[in-house]
């Protein structure tokens, strides 16, 4: 990852200890800011930790239990990973960081390069899973990627957008096709959504949308051909 991600994970921990002691008393859910360092930081970390324990640990280590990979198959990404210990090893960099208001969910794009100078893009979706008492820890519930003919252009800075707190975003639920496996998830505000495809020749889609105060818009859309 680039340094500029260490830079963002360094400024988040500094704001994190200008916070100040917390309050006693019963603890309750925290109320978060939309923080793409937050992201970043994760990114980071399972990326060390794929470098020191394998890719295929890495990825396991930060899933939540029923997160999805397409491999190109539909697969619960623990159980596999947990099967396929010798993922070869690949240099990633975000992109853009999508968050939805609440702070809660994200989404995180960019491009990955493999030691054979292959070359191609990830999306991953995140959630932070909250404790009863207050505390809780990021998850990603699917992630995908697929190799491209170009490498994608480095952007100047990493792009972040976050949905607007504005209103109350509906939750636009929809029939997959007929033969299609498809799934909706929600950010728990409902300001962000995604939906993934996957179809009988294992060809899939994967859409984020946000909310912007009026409307539900795209921000995102990726899909991989039949293999």
């Amino acid at each position: 990852m680039k340094k500029l991600l260490v830079v963002a994970l360094l400024s988040s921990m500094m704001l994190s200890a200008c916070a100040g002691p917390q309050q006693r008393g019963p603890k309750r859910p925290l109320k978060l800011d939309a923080n793409p360092s937050a992201l970043l930081a994760l990114e980071i970390a399972m990326e060390q930790l794929g470098n020191e324990k394998g890719r295929s640990e890495g990825l396991r280590y930060y899933a939540a239990p029923d997160a999805v990979l397409f491999v190109p198959d539909l697969v619960v990404a623990p159980v596999w990973l947990k099967s396929n210990k010798n993922l070869p090893p690949i240099d990633w960099d975000v992109h853009r960081v999508i968050m939805s208001c609440d702070g809660k969910t994200g989404v995180t794009t960019g491009a990955w390069t493999a030691s054979d100078d292959h070359y191609g893009y990830f999306t991953t979706v995140w959630q932070r899973y909250e404790k009863r008492d207050g505390s809780g820890e990021w998850r990603w519930v699917l992630t995908h990627d697929d190799r491209l003919k170009k490498p994608r252009k480095v952007p100047d800075f990493i792009q972040t957008e976050t949905a607007s707190c504005k209103g109350k975003a509906p939750a636009n639920l929809v029939a997959p096709p007929e033969g299609v496996q498809m799934k909706q998830g929600l950010s728990r505000d409902q300001s962000l959504s995604w939906t993934w495809q996957y179809r009988p020749d294992k060809s899939r889609s994967l859409t984020i949308a946000t909310w912007d105060g009026e409307k539900n818009n795209t921000v995102l859309q990726d899909e991989v051909a039949a293999k």
